[in-house]
């Protein structure tokens, strides 16, 4: 079985962070003929995660991580599944402050400290309503409707984010033969949305919802559905600024107000493109590939002495015209390790890591039996390295000048 976590999704409470996604499995299962089936499955999973001082309006950063997988086939046609998710929440507030950067004068002393952070550009939510659908069988009623989002990417122009993506819908419906049946559709959307202030080569963080108010069949039987489909789109960008901060100021009649920050400083960011290469041995032979879907999966970072460390899996599925004309199916998984150079980073350091596949999948059939398939991917890697800091800073300086006493 291959399973993966998908829409992660974070609401925060009193003293808690409620975390909902879906599993997304693929069971694979060898019939009493030995033909190997495919079982897909969502399952909708929720969390509570406890967290002291948590209020609702504050963020939360989640990272849900799949620690194993086990199944067990205790009847021919029941399977046991044992899924171990491991769920990281970090819960932050956003403050703006007034800190002091230069205080000068002759007679004191000025201490100062360089920090470098993630300064916010700008940040803007958008909304978008997908409308009216054709489904691709006659429906008598519709059963039920899973959208997600997949395939999110985002591109930093001037002035303006672009995001793109995919929304895949599962529809369950009633045919007009009172069977239930599973239509999928994949909507790719394009959103436009300004910040003020953005240049190209800064970095966008992006979230994307999707959720399903209503939805009615118009005159059933049909294939027209109607569906209030909202798309919710977060962006915020950021750039990293190096700035220089009074943490403490002496002197005569010097008093400083203070305040001590728990901030991520930036340690570095790495990015950089790599390539993946690797061959297939199909199970039967084949005239013509007709496509490689693929997903990176089980992504994550450490960081070493001036390294990181990325890990994850690109899984591929193979569709492919066997010499009587049928499509026919083969997945591969291609575990892969990239050590990156990045200066500072050192064990212990928070790593964030971003990967997606750019373009399409090279592919070519390279023996004459048509049989091996030699593939070409290009995975670009984002890491940001940062470290966990609590540095005390001087919002606000008085001098207090003693009176003069009369000789």
């Amino acid at each position: 079985m291959i399973a993966n976590v998908t829409d992660v999704q974070a609401d925060v409470s009193q003293d808690a962070v409620m975390v909902s996604g879906v599993i997304d499995k693929q069971l694979f299962v060898v019939d009493k003929g030995d033909l190997v089936r495919h079982i897909p499955e969502q399952v909708p999973f929720h969390a509570v995660v406890p967290v002291q001082g948590a209020r609702p309006g504050m963020n939360a950063l989640v990272q849900v991580r799949l620690i194993s997988v086990d199944t067990e086939l205790i009847e021919p046609d029941v399977v046991r599944q044992v899924i171990v998710l491991e769920i990281f929440v970090k819960v932050t507030v956003t403050q703006q402050l007034f800190v002091v950067v230069d205080v000068r004068n002759k007679d004191i002393i000025v201490d100062k400290e360089l920090l470098k952070v993630d300064s916010v550009v700008g940040e803007d939510t958008a909304r978008q309503m997908i409308p009216v659908v054709t489904l691709p069988i006659t429906a008598r009623k519709i059963f039920r409707i899973l959208p997600t989002v997949r395939n999110v990417t985002a591109e930093v122009q001037d002035g303006v984010v672009i995001v793109r993506g995919v929304i895949h819908k599962q529809i369950f419906l009633v045919d007009e033969g009172e069977l239930v049946r599973h239509a999928a559709e994949d909507i790719p959307f394009t959103k436009t949305i300004p910040i003020p202030g953005a240049e190209p080569g800064q970095r966008a963080q992006v979230d994307v919802r999707v959720r399903l108010d209503d939805f009615e069949l118009i005159d059933p039987p049909s294939r027209r559905l109607r569906q209030t489909l909202v798309l919710e789109v977060f962006v915020k960008v950021t750039e990293i600024l190096q700035i220089e901060v009074v943490k403490d100021v002496r002197g005569p009649g010097i008093e400083v107000e203070k305040k001590l920050l728990k901030v991520e400083s930036v340690v570095v960011d790495v990015f950089q493109q790599e390539t993946v290469r690797a061959t297939v041995t199909l199970p039967v032979q084949a005239i013509k590939i007709f496509e490689i879907l693929a997903q990176i999966l089980d992504l994550q970072a450490e960081a070493q002495f001036d390294q990181v460390i990325v890990r994850g899996v690109l899984h591929k599925q193979v569709f492919f015209v066997d010499p009587s004309n049928l499509i026919r199916h083969t997945r591969e998984d291609i575990p892969f390790r990239f050590v990156k150079n990045a200066p500072g980073a050192r064990p212990g350091m928070n790593v964030q890591v971003q990967a997606k596949i750019i373009g399409d999948i090279m592919h070519r059939i390279v023996d004459v039996q048509g049989m091996v398939v030699e593939q070409t991917s290009v995975i670009e890697i984002f890491a940001k390295v940062t470290e966990t800091v609590q540095q005390e800073v001087v919002l606000d300086v008085i001098r207090r000048i003693p009176p003069k006493h009369p000789h």
